[in-house]
């Protein structure tokens, strides 16, 4: 698995980074610059699949190809960055798990069902489902880690996944932390000069 990686200086946390469908870990350039200048670090990845990642136990992959069952095992990948994190001596604690449309549905199912908790995960544009990678349980279920939805409104679906995941973890009363990302699906939120400095004020507050 190919990634772009940076220990972080002055700042507690290292970002795990997971890009959408059909994209690449390239798409993290502008949040990379603001993560480093805030002293962040960050290990943004090419999923299975996708950029440099096009080969998985030795065999030739291409995510056009891939089924409900491999995208749901896409998570793993970020499961194996978060274990090589720890292995280089970055506590769990000190893991945010970042993902946008698709890669953020596999960051919470992997904060959810892998062995290692982040401190928080943060969704860019999450879908209900999307390639049958689901978010409604992971959402609500009991986890230790803090959830940050960011969601435009001129994307439909995001924003409605959102209205929908907000409701359902306000039933079972749990806290349901937004920011509107003005416009744009993913990563091209970060477009709006509000967006990233609002994210970093909540991982401030962690």
């Amino acid at each position: 698995m190919e990634a772009f990686h940076l220990r972080p200086s002055s700042a507690p946390y290292v970002f795990i980074n997971s890009h959408g469908l059909g994209s690449d870990k390239n798409e993290w350039s502008r949040f990379q610059e603001k993560l480093k200048d805030a002293g962040y670090g960050y290990l943004s990845l090419d999923l299975r699949g996708h950029g440099a990642s096009r080969t998985c136990a030795g065999k030739e992959v291409d995510y056009r190809d891939f089924s409900e069952a491999d995208w749901n095992n896409v998570s793993r990948d970020i499961e194996a960055a978060a274990a090589w994190l720890r292995k280089k001596g970055v506590p769990e604690k000190k893991m945010i798990f970042c993902g946008a449309s698709i890669g953020a549905n596999l960051s919470l199912k992997a904060a959810a069902e892998g062995r290692l908790k982040p401190a928080a995960v943060i969704l860019l544009s999450p879908g209900v489902e999307y390639a049958g990678v689901k978010t409604a349980e992971n959402y609500i279920s009991k986890h230790t880690f803090k959830i940050l939805v960011a969601a435009s409104e001129d994307d439909p679906y995001a924003w409605q996944s959102y209205i929908y995941l907000s409701r359902s973890a306000s039933e079972k009363g749990l806290p349901a932390d937004f920011i509107n990302g003005g416009s744009g699906h993913g990563v091209n939120m970060f477009k709006t000069p509000s967006v990233i400095p609002a994210i970093l004020t909540w991982v401030s507050g962690i």
